[in-house]
C-alpha cells in the first residue's frame, strides 16, 4: 500500500489522502500528532452526520483535514498558490511525519470490496 496519494485539483488546490486510514478514531489520533508535531497557531475540528473535518493554521499557512466517510481514507487539502516561498517542503514534511506516526500507532488498512 502507498502511504500517501497527491491529487491536483481543478481548483488550483492540492489534496493529499492518507491511504489506509479513515473514519473518527484514525481523524482523531492525526488530529492529537498535527497538535503534536505542528503545533499549530489554530486548530479546530467538527462533526456531522457525514463526516469529521477541520483545519489548521500555522505561520500563516492554512491546511484543511478530513475523513469524509468511514469508507474514504483521510486527507490534507493546502493550496500551494498561497502558501509563503519554501514553505511547501514544511508542509510535505509534516504530511510525512503524520503518516509516518500514524503507522506507529497502527498498521494501513486496505480498502476491502464489502466496505463499498
Amino acid at each position: 500500500m502507498t502511504d500517501n496519494s497527491r491529487y491536483s485539483l481543478k481548483n488550483g488546490q492540492t489534496l493529499v489522502t492518507l491511504n489506509g486510514y479513515r473514519g473518527e478514531d484514525d481523524f482523531y489520533r492525526m488530529y492529537d500528532i498535527i497538535k503534536e508535531i505542528v503545533s499549530p497557531d489554530h486548530i479546530k475540528y467538527g462533526v456531522d452526520s457525514m463526516c469529521v473535518d477541520g483545519s489548521f493554521q500555522k505561520d500563516g499557512m492554512t491546511v484543511r483535514m478530513s475523513s469524509e466517510s468511514a469508507y474514504d481514507y483521510m486527507c490534507l487539502m493546502y493550496d500551494e498558490k498561497s502558501l509563503p516561498d519554501g514553505r511547501l517542503s514544511l508542509i510535505d514534511a509534516w504530511i510525512s511525519e503524520i503518516t509516518e506516526r500514524l503507522h506507529q500507532w497502527k498498521a494501513p488498512r486496505e480498502a476491502e470490496e464489502e466496505d463499498w
